[in-house]
């Protein structure tokens, strides 16, 4: 009697004990999550965001709801869900610029004030040109903004973004001497060189692939050191301009954070679906439909690592350009 006394005693303590050291927390995820998209709906971003949701969806096991918060160069929704809980239930599905909000002033805010899940895909950057052009090579392009220094347009759609880097890295780094138009989007900027208006751009491949396809746009070269994945007849820009190869590969991909300080064990839950969303044949048809290049082997820490290089890359050409609001010495960004 008393030993069964004394086993039931010692089992109500330790219940007592479980309950009093603080609540029990049912294992993540149990209910729903916000994916923030930091941009308008319809953009790049956007668009993948919404093929890889359904995905996501579907490994995590709860819904997954998109919230578009755009705005300041993605800097809104990026400060939003970084005021959210560090619970895992806001997870942003990023563009590249958290590397340059504290260059451009846009925000406080850096990669690092995030735990890294995996970067997802980027579009190829490629030079293009009209279809009437005289340029049938960049080759061309290039001998005759040599011959007629300023004289040779170009278009891009805002300071800072991909296509002004892009220009901004032919100057400085490659020595040309032409003149550049923002156009407020890069369909505007594509408009632009259709248009007659300006004499080449720097769209991404997949938003134009159906007017190369069509005779609409001439591609001349893919912005990087190596052949385009989808083009692989287009030439790497640095055969021409060989000036810039030690800044490339320069690609903007989609990426997928969550705050800092979420527990490990909630972050390794995310990362487990995003790896199975990514290599779900829906998300790989996506990437081949749309030319998309898949970039989910860069995880975690390496994640960081390459966005601390991109900034250096592209916070000091905006530097030495006079784009930049603070000098990334500021934020310990070495030169590159």
């Amino acid at each position: 009697m008393v030993r069964k006394f004394t086993c039931t005693l010692i089992a109500l303590l330790a219940v007592f004990c479980l309950f009093a050291s603080g609540p029990v927390h049912a294992a993540y995820p149990e209910k729903g999550v916000t994916l923030v998209v930091p941009w308008g709906a319809g953009g790049v971003t956007d668009v993948a965001a919404r093929v890889f949701t359904p995905l996501f969806e579907k490994y995590l096991g709860v819904p997954v709801v998109i919230l578009n918060r755009p705005g300041a160069s993605g800097a809104i929704g990026t400060e939003y869900a970084n005021a959210r809980p560090a619970d895992g239930y806001t997870v942003i599905f990023s563009a590249e610029t958290p590397a340059s909000f504290r260059i451009m002033d846009v925000s406080k805010l850096s990669f690092h004030d995030f735990e890294p899940i995996m970067l997802l895909s980027h579009s190829e950057k490629i030079i293009a040109v009209a279809p009437e052009s005289p340029y049938n090579t960049l080759e061309d392009l290039v001998k005759d903004i040599k011959a007629r220094p300023g004289k040779v347009r170009f278009s891009y759609s805002g300071a800072g973004a991909s296509g002004h880097v892009q220009g901004l890295l032919m100057q400085q780094k490659g020595g040309l001497d032409f003149s550049a138009t923002p156009f407020g989007g890069g369909n505007e900027g594509l408009l632009a060189v259709l248009g007659g208006q300006v004499d080449f751009t720097s769209p991404n491949i997949g938003t134009v692939k159906d007017y190369i396809a069509a005779g609409k746009l001439r591609a001349l070269a893919v912005f990087d050191r190596k052949p385009s994945v989808y083009l692989p007849e287009l030439p790497p820009i640095t055969d021409a301009i060989p000036g810039i190869e030690p800044y490339l590969p320069l690609d903007y991909p989609n990426c997928l954070i969550v705050k800092k300080g979420t527990p490990q064990d909630v972050v390794d839950v995310i990362a487990d679906a995003a790896s199975k969303a990514v290599a779900d044949p829906a998300w790989k048809e996506f990437l081949e439909n749309n030319w998309y290049v898949g970039m989910d082997a860069v995880r975690g820490a390496d994640m960081l690592a390459y966005w601390d290089k991109w900034a250096s890359v592209v916070g000091w050409v905006l530097q030495d350009a006079g784009v930049a609001k603070k000098n990334p010495e500021e934020f310990g960004i070495p030169r590159p």
